[in-house]
């Protein structure tokens, strides 16, 4: 009879509310929604109602509205309005062709009602919703309340809904049944608010967004109104910051209906609440209110403001105040603001107001507003300073326009730093637009450079204009070729980017530019550090540090505790990153502050520190995402955190995102690191298939590290594990090879640099070792590699070797040296809460317990496993070796490795040892080939 209401998509952020709503949905219980207007109490019923009228249920609805409270019975009417009209003939009061008039006219029309019901119910159950209770007519009011009351013995279920203040309870909940349960709708989180807003077209700009999501204060219906309107807004002529989000109409309509009768004295009160940030009764005495608390006294008897006990005025809603602003007209703004300045002392709320008391060109304004940037930027504001900066050049007469040039150019610098990278773009863009001098051109494509994020490969452009406006002035071509030498990095061309460095340096020493010149020797100390050459990165070093001599900036700092890193000097690097992020430090924009936070991370890794290293990750996540600029950065510096401390499979989710992200921007010194990345995530946990997956990601990690000439401990380690993956896929051979290439590029280092990565060279060299036969060798080196580990800071390498040292004893049937060895690594791993690393110590000790043919079996290697299956299944030596991707002839040496192993000399014997510890016997081949064949390839 009913059919689905329309809208019933479930609403977004609602998952736990409607979770909550179902359970109260029963005849002896019911459900009653409150909150404010705009909420989402309506869509929440609408899915409600549509999940009823599919489940068969009738669904009986009213949903008034003010103009109809007045109408008697007019909720009745909706709520019979899809009743078959042969149906409710039969219950002549419930025509309403007259109004009850007399008490026994009422009863024979609320017995009729409850008849009704029954006769409905032993069709189908039936669903009551009554959205409004706020809004019924009183002769509907009270024939709900008589049902509802016997809404469990007539086997009706009641879902209502009333308009509430924020917090507050219900005042209507006798028309709900005695057992109802109130829930009360919460705003929306801020990020749900932004999908909500993408829903109904493009998101607006970072700003804006932001803007949006704090006047709407999590209120669905006020930030679609307001994204509409921000979309429908003309665009400004200006460059500067983007103005308020507009208040439509119906907004201002419906927040400001309680202030209409308000006398003039609490409205100008008020408006200047809504004008000022921190409003309190202070100052509103100092901006000319003679008594705020009397001004104010009807406006908080409405609910409109709340005053504190220490004087502090708060509107209702943030929206409120936007629409008060919206609806005075600009004397009235200009007089409050003029007022408000007058009284404000602190600089920044003060060039505030100043900006909006005389929106025209004022040199004394713009001066001021340029001089609270500096003080916000120096609080670590860029935002705010970007903002001040750009209506500081907006207020700076034309007539001034190198000065009102280099504001712009300021404004673009701050915005950059807080990551609104259109805002700088745009400001930079005017400037090049606008400025012949070569000084201002070239920094605006610096800036415009600092925006493109890790994608500079693509902007060659930018440096090349940038040389052609610089002439043969070192001081500007200094910077730009600094930048060239980052981009050259980023590409993976460290030679060049090594030679350009070197120039950057020269070309800032002949101009006397310090600043440009310790940069540009930071750069040169990082890519000889990635090229294996560790006394010419000290030596650089050195020098930017001499130079640099107090005044040392973060990116310099950040290249001295990551070459302390390659140096296994872990302590060190903790705290010299660490202090990079003390709020007394000084501020870093974005881009800075998340670099400081990876290296963060990846030092934390190292350093076993695993719950640590997920906060930071998390930092990241929340960094970029505030900025509203997704960074493949971010997800690389998660894939180590969970790696070393939370989801294996999480891991490799945000190392592939990373690795795309870095491909997609051309970055392939960070592909490479998150290629290394995915390949440990998927190679931690010791699965075939994950193994296999690990080899591509880490044979393609070498093939770019190779092109890109890296020979640093990094590098070395991400061969390790390609050894340790070639080894569990039966790549033998290949394994050796690549045990050579990376043992050429250790040959070359002076000790003791790097020690922690030779020490997880020698653990794959024991696995190789082992998985050749020769188990003394494979112990001496892992015991070689635990040796120069135990006095490394570097807990989790130890791990691992102690975990692969454990596998080797299992194998050869020592026992009771595999468990002491396991034992310690899970001392060290518990301690550190390194919950992948204990997993998979958890796989070997299960493996050491007591059997025949099983104990058998769980000494072959994780390649020999899998070529036992295959083999015992039925499949063929070439058909292994297809499903495999590997030759015929190492199927063949596998083989006959896992027959002396297993003691059998034939095919059929190796079959009867799989089943026995097999109660399902080995799989088809047809069926492992299958799923071999779907392992992606990178």
């Amino acid at each position: 009879m009913q059919p689905a209401p329309s809208g019933s998509t479930p609403p977004i952020g609602r998952g736990l509310l409607l979770t909550e709503a179902r359970g109260a949905l029963r005849p002896d219980r019911g459900l009653l929604l409150t909150g404010p207007a705009g909420i989402g109490k309506s869509a929440v019923l609408d899915v409600l109602a549509a999940e009823a009228a599919a489940a068969g249920m009738l669904v009986l609805r009213s949903a008034p509205i003010p103009e109809e409270s007045v109408l008697p019975y007019a909720a009745l009417s909706d709520l019979l309005s899809c009743v078959p009209a042969d149906l409710l003939a039969q219950y002549p009061p419930l025509l309403l062709r007259t109004q009850p008039g007399t008490a026994q006219e009422r009863l024979a029309l609320h017995t009729a009602a409850v008849r009704l019901l029954r006769t409905l119910s032993a069709d189908a159950s039936v669903l009551l919703v009554l959205d409004g209770l706020q809004d019924l007519d009183l002769p509907s009011a009270a024939l709900l309340s008589f049902l509802t009351r016997r809404a469990g013995t007539l086997a009706v279920t009641v879902a209502a809904a009333e308009r509430t203040g924020s917090g507050e309870s219900a005042l209507r909940n006798r028309l709900c049944p005695p057992t109802v349960v109130e829930l009360a709708v919460p705003p929306l989180p801020d990020d749900a608010i932004e999908e909500l807003i993408a829903r109904q077209g493009s998101l607006p700009p970072v700003r804006e967004l932001r803007r949006i999501q704090q006047l709407s204060a999590g209120n669905p219906f006020y930030a679609r109104e307001l994204a509409l309107a921000a979309g429908n807004r003309p665009q400004p002529g200006g460059r500067w910051a983007e103005e308020e989000p507009p208040v439509p109409r119906r907004l201002r309509n419906l927040l400001l209906a309680p202030t209409r009768a308000l006398p003039p004295q609490s409205r100008s009160a008020l408006l200047l609440v809504a004008c000022s940030p921190q409003p309190t009764l202070g100052l509103l005495h100092a901006a000319g209110v003679a008594d705020p608390v009397a001004a104010l006294a009807e406006a908080e008897r409405l609910g409109l403001v709340s005053v504190s006990a220490h004087g502090r005025v708060r509107l209702r809603h943030p929206l409120l105040g936007a629409a008060l602003q919206a609806e005075a007209l600009l004397r009235e703004r200009i007089a409050v603001h003029t007022a408000l300045a007058e009284a404000t002392a602190e600089p920044v709320a003060r060039a505030r107001h100043l900006a909006q008391a005389h929106p025209r060109e004022d040199a004394q304004v713009a001066a001021a507003l340029a001089a609270a940037a500096d003080v916000a930027r120096h609080r670590g504001e860029p935002d705010t300073a970007y903002e001040l900066t750009a209506l500081a050049a907006e207020h700076t007469p034309a007539a001034d326009p190198r000065r009102r040039t280099a504001r712009l150019l300021a404004a673009a610098a701050h915005a950059a730093d807080a990551g609104l990278h259109e805002d700088a773009r745009r400001s930079a863009a005017g400037v090049l637009t606008d400025s012949a001098d070569p000084a201002q051109r070239v920094r605006a494509r610096m800036i415009l450079l600092e925006t493109v994020g890790q994608a500079l490969d693509e902007a060659g452009g930018l440096i090349q204009g940038g040389l052609a406006d610089a002439g043969d002035d070192p001081s500007l071509l200094a910077p730009l070729y600094f930048w060239s030498a980052v981009r050259e990095l980023l590409g993976g061309r460290t030679g060049t980017a090594a030679a350009e460095a070197q120039r950057a340096a020269a070309l800032a020493f002949t101009a006397e530019d310090r600043a440009t010149r310790v940069e540009a020797l930071g750069l040169v100390a990082t890519v000889q550090g990635l090229r294996g050459n560790p006394v010419a990165a000290d030596a650089a070093l050195e020098l930017a540090l001499q130079l640099a001599a107090a005044e040392q900036s973060a990116s310099l700092l950040r290249r001295l505790a990551l070459a302390q890193l390659d140096a296994d000097q872990v302590p060190q690097a903790r705290r010299r990153v660490t202090a990079l992020l003390d709020p007394g430090a000084g501020a870093e924009g974005v881009e800075d502050t998340l670099a400081t936070l990876v290296a963060l991370v990846r030092i934390q890794t190292r350093a076993g520190e695993c719950r640590q290293a997920l906060t930071t990750a998390e930092r990241c996540t929340a960094l970029v995402a505030d900025a509203g600029q997704p960074s493949p950065l971010a997800a690389y510096a998660a894939a180590l955190a969970e790696t070393a401390g939370g989801s294996t499979t999480r891991a490799a989710e945000l190392a592939q995102r990373a690795v795309d992200g870095c491909a997609a921007a051309g970055d392939r010194l960070y592909q490479v690191r998150a290629l290394g990345a995915l390949g440990s995530a998927l190679l931690l946990p010791g699965g075939a298939e994950g193994a296999a997956r690990a080899g591509e990601a880490l044979q393609r990690a070498r093939e770019l590290s190779e092109a890109m000439e890296l020979a640093d401990p990094d590098t070395v380690r991400r061969l390790a594990d390609l050894v340790e993956a070639l080894l569990q896929s039966g790549e033998t051979a290949e394994a050796r090879a690549v045990l050579a290439e990376a043992r050429r590029l250790t040959d070359a280092w002076p000790a003791p640099w790097g020690a922690g990565a030779v020490a997880a060279l020698d653990r794959a060299e024991g696995l190789a070792l082992a998985a050749l036969g020769r188990t003394e060798p494979a112990i001496a080196a892992l015991r070689v590699s635990a040796s120069r580990l135990q006095d490394l800071p570097l807990p989790l390498e130890l791990a691992r070797t102690l975990i692969a040292w454990g596998a080797v004893e299992r194998r050869a049937r020592h026992r009771a040296a595999a468990r002491a060895v396991l034992d310690q690594a899970g001392a060290i791993c518990r301690t550190l809460r390194a919950e992948p690393l204990l997993l998979r110590i958890q796989q070997e000790r299960e493996r050491l317990e007591p059997g025949d043919r099983a104990c058998a079996v769980d000494d072959l290697t994780a390649s020999e496993h899998r070529v036992a299956e295959l083999v015992a299944g039925g499949a063929t030596n070439r058909e292994v070796a297809a499903a495999l991707f590997v030759s015929i002839k190492t199927v063949e040496g596998t083989l006959s490795r896992v027959y002396r192993k297993l003691g059998v000399r034939s095919r059929t014997a190796l079959a009867r040892a799989v089943v026995a510890v097999s109660p399902t016997g080995p799989p088809p081949a047809e069926a492992f080939t299958q799923r071999a064949r779907v392992v992606p390839l990178m």
